[in-house]
């Protein structure tokens, strides 16, 4: 009885910390009026965000996994009872749709440009399998195409989330969102503290379009980055820049 007894207290020990960090891995905070910052590390460190509207959510980067993503829409919850009807992929990696299953079993739209949604259907797969290479706890997730997709740029949430395509970077689809409101620019991979990986990514046009978002001289107070350390100010745009310059000589 006495072995029966410590074998449970054991599994409960060592169960616990899985269930309680599964938690403390995915965090909602509020940054700015509508705007919450989503700090996803289950996988690898990712950054997404939900705007709170007047009459539903929307979510910007669908985070990693459809578990990630109900975690996300559990948190949400506690903060609002509006639903989440939309998210936004931001470009076609998994650590932008990888979730989409479980929005898109809620309900929401899945909303995208016409680029990422063909390149998803085209590459979506190998990109699963890329990502399995470097993160090996990383599942097979579904592959879910947005329903909603744009030529380009498009408003949200009455113009209160605002995307806007403007050329190749870390991927040939990467969008920004603006959240004018708020003064924050959703960088997604393509404004990051760091490097990260390049595969993919088109040394030749980043740059310039960078320059180009530079040049709409938004009024930007926060930048919330794809990865790494989450918020910067506006010269998060020229410090990547540099480290683009560097990376190519």
């Amino acid at each position: 009885m006495k072995r029966v007894l410590f074998a449970f207290v054991a599994l409960v020990y060592l169960s616990a910390p899985a269930l309680l960090f599964a938690d403390s891995l995915l965090k909602l905070t509020p940054l700015k009026g509508s705007v919450y910052l989503v700090e996803d590390s289950f996988y690898a460190k990712e950054n997404s965000v939900v705007y709170i509207g007047q009459d539903h959510v929307t979510v910007v980067g669908a985070t990693m996994t459809p578990h990630t993503a109900e975690l996300l829409v559990a948190e949400t919850r506690k903060v609002t009872s509006l639903p989440v009807t939309e998210v936004v992929n931001t470009n076609h990696d998994p650590d932008r749709f990888g979730g989409n299953a479980y929005f898109k079993q809620i309900g929401a739209r899945i909303i995208s440009t016409s680029m990422t949604r063909d390149l998803m259907q085209k590459e979506g797969e190998a990109l699963i399998k890329q990502t399995q290479a470097f993160v090996h706890d990383y599942p097979s997730v579904p592959i879910v195409l947005p329903d909603t997709t744009y030529p380009g740029s498009f408003d949200l949430q009455n113009g209160a989330v605002r995307a806007f395509y403007l050329g190749p970077s870390h991927k040939p689809d990467d969008i920004f969102v603006w959240f004018p409101n708020e003064k924050i620019l959703y960088g997604g991979c393509a404004l990051k503290p760091q490097l990260g990986n390049m595969d993919g990514a088109d040394l030749v046009e980043y740059p310039k379009t960078l320059q180009k978002l530079k040049d709409l001289h938004l009024p930007i107070e926060i930048i919330v980055a794809g990865h790494y350390s989450a918020l910067h100010k506006a010269d998060l745009i020229d410090r990547y820049m540099e480290m683009l310059a560097q990376y190519k000589k």
